[in-house]
């Protein structure tokens, strides 16, 4: 078996031209899997890091969980959240915090507050419409207004929602950063007192549950059985997990929804099937599944797949472990290019190129689509964010036309977990029903 440091480096692939370009953007992860194969090295963040690629990658990675360790290579979430939470666990205590959260995560629990979640959503829209927005910012801000109305229910001014998103978007940037740049990001002021804002409101929020208010929502199923759990939550424990429920994931949402947004605006024969799909869209219209929304749910799958938030997994071997016939030892630092399998030609036929009707023609296999993760380690709000991209963009068209300024140009990219970044403004109008011949 050949070791650790014969696996063949990043280093030595021919690049083009390097000046003025940043670390992350000097990676490319396909010209590395096509030049070296399914398992290579990179230096990241001043650091040796072995990456693993492709769909062989993504079975042997998601195969066995127990071998990773999530804690060292995501230490940002501990410096902002704290050492309880669920990313920084692993084995039997991430599973213990896994079981611990899935009231407020649960498919089923997520789903009774489809109707409330589609109203908040159409109302947020229909408040704004003729209003100039960054498609971006409506997004996350109705998600988050939408999240605050349902799974953990509290009375958001605007400003406090803003204030909640511009904390998320400024947090998440920090968790790839080496240890000493990390530390100078999050002591930043402008940082530490949006924290302040955000803790100190949680803080409070969650006292006052424990004190005995109580709201029918997702966060007091979760207080409700914590009698559950191995022991009982401290307050510095609460806070985190009610973040969860307001907050996670809907930076990545909506940053999906908007880039596939602007790229539906290529196909407008196709944006007028989903419309005609979506005539007899009602709130209640998802409590039974997208069975009867064939062509939103291969939508949503293209967006998923083309758009991945999150495309890169960094953990660390656990054990010492093999794959391809290089050693792994124990304390390797790994990185799992989860999506790069989207854009493999071999499973997906032109994959640079938006295709909704894709998925209709034809199945791919499973562990093809690495959005989310996999295993025991799949991101906690997947059934949260599968009920919100629906309902934000069934709403969005069934309701409203789009007066959009120019389209912007957007490149795929999948580089560290850099997210899709897209200009996409303009505005909300009236939907104008069609008049009988």
């Amino acid at each position: 078996m050949a070791t650790l440091f014969e696996i063949p480096h990043y280093n030595s692939l021919r690049l083009a031209d390097s000046r003025g370009k940043t670390e992350m953007e000097l990676f490319d992860h396909m010209a590395a899997y096509r030049g070296l194969g399914n398992i290579f090295r990179v230096n990241f963040r001043g650091e040796d890091w072995v990456c693993v690629a492709g769909l062989k990658a993504n079975e042997w990675s998601w195969g066995h969980p127990d071998r990773w360790n999530y804690e060292f290579s995501q230490r940002g979430f501990r410096d902002v959240m704290g050492p309880t939470h669920v990313t920084q666990m692993d084995g039997p205590p991430h599973r213990a915090k896994r079981k611990a959260l899935k009231p407020g995560f649960a498919m089923s629990l997520i789903a009774r507050q489809i109707p409330a979640i589609d109203q908040a959503v159409q109302k947020f829209f229909s408040d704004r419409v003729g209003d100039t927005w960054s498609m971006m910012n409506l997004f996350m801000e109705s998600l988050t207004e939408a999240n605050s109305k349902t799974v953990l229910v509290t009375e958001l001014s605007p400003e406090a929602r803003r204030k909640f998103i511009r904390f998320e978007e400024d947090f998440l940037p920090g968790i790839s950063k080496s240890d000493e740049d990390r530390a100078a990001y999050y002591a930043r002021p402008e940082f530490l007192e949006l924290r302040e804002f955000v803790f100190s409101y949680l803080k409070e929020l969650v006292e006052s549950r424990l004190a005995g208010q109580r709201e029918e929502d997702n966060f007091q199923t979760m207080i409700d059985q914590a009698g559950d759990r191995s022991r009982i939550p401290d307050i510095n424990e609460w806070i985190p997990e009610a973040y969860l429920l307001l907050m996670a994931g809907t930076g990545n949402t909506a940053r999906t929804l908007n880039c596939g947004l602007r790229f539906l605006q290529d196909e407008p024969e196709w944006y007028e099937q989903l419309r005609i799909e979506l005539t007899g869209y009602t709130e209640d219209s998802f409590l039974s599944g997208m069975n009867g929304y064939p062509k939103l749910k291969a939508t949503l799958m293209e967006m998923e797949r083309i758009f991945p938030a999150a495309p890169v997994m960094p953990k660390q071997a656990a054990v010492d472990l093999e794959f391809e016939g290089y050693e792994i030892p124990t304390g390797t630092n790994v990185l799992h290019l989860q999506c790069l399998t989207h854009f493999l030609d071999d499973i997906y036929e032109e994959p640079t190129r938006f295709k909704p009707w894709r998925w209709i023609e034809k199945d791919y296999p499973k562990k093809a689509h690495g959005t989310f993760g996999g295993s025991t380690h799949i991101c906690l709000g997947v059934n949260l964010a599968r009920i919100h991209m629906p309902i934000v963009l069934a709403n969005l068209i069934r309701n409203f036309s789009l007066e959009l300024e120019a389209l912007p140009e957007i490149f795929v990219n999948l580089n560290y977990g850099v997210p899709q970044t897209s200009e996409l403004e303009g505005k909300l109008m009236p939907q104008v029903e069609d008049q009988p011949a």
